[in-house]
């Protein structure tokens, strides 16, 4: 059960892995593109393209979830490779769970803050 348990979530790291760099990459080079639309001309991001993919916020939030979840994975391969103590364990679970709750619940209620706000 442990090895399976292991094996799911080295998985779900790799899954999230790629398209998180992806999201990364594309909010670095946007966040340039909008100091210095001069230089980042040549790759593609004009001002108002960064400023569009730097604020867009399906962009954001996917971010987030992503990194909620490959941090999750994470931290269960972590746990579950150098935790040997059952008590330990657990709440070192609890604490990723949690830290994976807040991590999609803070940016939950601020898109949606902003979304009813309008």
């Amino acid at each position: 059960m442990k090895a399976r348990y292991a094996y799911f979530w080295l998985k779900i790291v790799e899954t999230t892995s790629i398209p998180l760099s992806v999201l990364l990459a594309i909010f670095i080079l946007s966040g340039y593109g909008t100091l210095f639309p001069e230089f980042m001309r040549l790759f593609g991001f004009n001002y108002r393209v960064s400023t569009y993919l730097h604020t867009h916020p399906i962009l954001r939030y996917l971010t987030t979830v992503l990194v909620a979840i490959h941090g999750y994975g994470g931290f269960a391969l972590l746990i579950n490779r150098y935790s040997r103590n059952p008590l330990l364990r657990s709440v070192l679970q609890a604490l990723a769970v949690i830290y994976a709750s807040l991590l999609v619940l803070i940016p939950t209620l601020a898109e949606l803050l902003m979304l009813f706000s309008k």
